[in-house]
């Protein structure tokens, strides 16, 4: 099973990295999807409709983006993931850069939860692979 939600968030990050969007299917539909509590518009996006647009909004905001998972750690039922997502501002052209561990928790084989951490140590906490 792990392998299996390994491979489910390697096919929803080609699809974050090519346009920003997300593979409904891989997800349940009372999926959550938990913004970091750093992120200005900090807020839990709920089913597949208010995730779609929480990701259309955010890689909208900026232009020439780049999302690059630098790595992913099975955890039996949750997946950890650290991702570098870089972009330019639409107006200043000022480029951004963060690097953000996304940690799924899987339910029957979907994706039923995604939360964000700035910080690397919380979110590898978060999936339970913390020492």
């Amino acid at each position: 099973m792990s392998e299996a939600n390994l491979e489910t968030m390697r096919r929803q990050y080609e699809v974050q990295a090519r346009d920003g969007g997300l593979l409904p299917d891989l997800f349940a539909q009372d999926a959550e999807w938990m913004a970091a509590r750093e992120d200005p518009d900090a807020a839990t996006h709920y089913g597949v409709d208010g995730i779609r647009a929480y990701l259309d909004q955010w890689f909208g905001a900026f232009q020439e983006t780049e999302f690059v998972v630098e790595e992913m750690v099975d955890a039996g039922d949750k997946v950890f993931s650290w991702i570098v997502f870089s972009g330019r501002g639409p107006r200043s052209g000022v480029p951004v850069e963060l690097q953000q561990a996304q940690v799924a928790t899987f339910r029957d084989g979907k994706i039923a939860r995604i939360e964000e951490y700035y910080d690397r140590s919380e979110g590898l906490e978060a999936a339970g692979l913390s020492k």
